[in-house]
């Protein structure tokens, strides 16, 4: 069986970001301005950025709590327009570090991915995620702390050069000069290169267990703010694992959404849709490594995105789509249906009854 590979990126987090990913008690640090991360959206990727930009400037770095029933509940009531729900969600993270007592609350307005200097096409974030800011600005709950937002305007896909521009222009309001935002920019994308860097060296001894041992595999794909938010997916991810005993490889374990999808579609204008592609593609190469799609309801880019996956896969998939609802039974159900499709529910099994941690439900 290979490492939980849930665990290590959060052991991950913590040695580079210093900040607990299972949440933590807040405590200011006196003397300091405190910049509060909304533990949702684009923050499951991009904590270590964020957190080495803002230590590199002397400032103090808040994650919200993880999401529990208090924040989903808050986010649902102050939505506007019936957004998805991890949309929803964050609404209840930024409202929850208001009443933290935070400076600031960083909500950028991200518009494109980082493709690297050889990347090709687009890879742009999903209308919501791109609007995020300015939906949170509405909200009447929020309305009245619009002052306390920082909303840089950043196209990673367009190089540093612009991204130290606009963090610039939203950081020169705090005092901050251009030469300490650019420093801190740097360090930050040394920080986001050594953590994808430490990701993909895990995957990769992953799959060469997978190939030593013969043992099936699930490649989880989807953003990760539905992959590692353990309440908006019902923690289905991990129970995989603890109660099958299941090898579940994230999708950023083993892909980074910059490598070529064009013969696979012409066009994939979501970033999103090239890295799950890349998964995909990947998947079919490997016979005992088979996609779960974690998705959520309302999701425009997943409706067909989906489509393109299965026929990157080359084999069916499994999605799971979550709106909300607290109850894994139904979910359950369907993993188990789908593990028994492939004909490695057995084997999951049999596996669990040498090794008793396996089979713990978490």
């Amino acid at each position: 069986m290979i490492e939980d590979l849930f665990a290590f990126r959060e052991r991950l987090l913590e040695g580079l970001s210093g900040q607990p990913a299972t949440g933590a008690k807040f405590q200011r640090v006196p003397g300091k301005r405190c910049v509060g991360l909304p533990r949702a959206m684009s923050t499951f990727e991009h904590l270590p950025f964020w957190h080495r930009y803002f230590t590199e400037l002397d400032i103090q770095v808040a994650l919200s709590p993880a999401t529990d029933p208090k924040i989903a509940a808050a986010g649902l009531e102050m939505a506007l327009a019936q957004p998805c729900y991890p949309i929803q969600v964050a609404h209840g993270h930024v409202a929850a570090l208001i009443e933290m007592g935070v400076d600031y609350v960083l909500v950028p307005n991200l518009l494109n991915a980082d493709m690297g200097p050889e990347g090709t096409g687009t890879a742009h974030f999903c209308p919501w995620n791109q609007t995020l800011p300015f939906v949170l600005e509405s909200a009447p709950r929020l309305e009245a702390h619009r002052h306390m937002f920082l909303i840089p305007r950043l196209h990673f896909q367009l190089g540093r050069e612009q991204v130290k521009s606009g963090l610039y222009e939203a950081m020169r309001r705090l005092g901050v000069s251009r030469r300490a935002s650019d420093r801190a920019t740097d360090a930050a994308y040394a920080a986001q290169r050594e953590f994808q860097g430490r990701l993909l060296e895990a995957g990769r001894k992953a799959l060469e267990v997978l190939d030593h041992t013969g043992e099936p595999g699930l490649l989880l794909v989807g953003r990760p703010y539905n992959i590692y938010d353990r309440a908006v997916n019902c923690d289905i991810p991990r129970k995989l694992r603890h109660r099958y005993g299941a090898n579940v490889i994230p999708i950023d374990f083993v892909v980074t959404g910059r490598e070529p999808v064009d013969d696979l579609h012409p066009n994939m204008y979501w970033a999103s849709g090239r890295k799950i592609l890349s998964a995909a593609r990947l998947a079919s190469t490997r016979p005992n490594l088979h996609v779960v799609y974690i998705s959520n309801f309302k999701c425009g880019p997943d409706s067909y995105i989906k489509h393109f996956t299965r026929e990157a896969a080359g084999a069916p998939l499994l999605v799971l789509q979550f709106d909300g609802h607290g109850n894994d039974a139904g979910y359950m159900t369907r993993c188990e249906a789908y593990l028994d499709s492939k004909g490695i529910l057995r084997c999951y099994k049999s596996g669990m009854e040498t090794d008793p941690a396996a089979a713990a439900i978490h």
